[in-house]
């Protein structure tokens, strides 16, 4: 069971940009806890089915390692067409059941 101080942003992705695009899940950004400066992207299993992962999966991280030390907020309130993150912490659908357990 997850601790109820987990935090967990859904990344979305419009491949084309377009606003009436469907956005696809690329991957969960997961802090261990609040004050966590170094979350686990775990990729999701969406983002196979479309080109450009690998790409797409480089470009996140680079996100949340340039919006650190307080990236669950800013990445939130990142404006841009092609990215969008959702908090999903403590939601029991579209959550990853097996996030890593990191040793503090």
């Amino acid at each position: 069971m997850e601790s109820p101080n987990v935090l967990i942003l859904q990344a979305r992705f419009r491949f084309d940009g377009a606003r009436d695009a469907e956005p696809i899940t690329v991957a969960h950004v997961v802090w261990a806890h609040p004050k966590d400066p170094h979350p686990v992207v775990q990729p999701s299993f969406s983002l196979q089915q479309h080109p450009g992962p690998a790409t797409v999966l480089v470009k996140l991280q680079y996100l949340v390692e340039m919006t650190a030390p307080d990236s669950f907020a800013r990445l939130q309130a990142l404006p841009s067409q092609f990215w969008s993150f959702v908090d999903v912490s403590g939601s029991s659908t579209d959550v990853p059941q097996d996030t890593p357990k990191k040793d503090s």
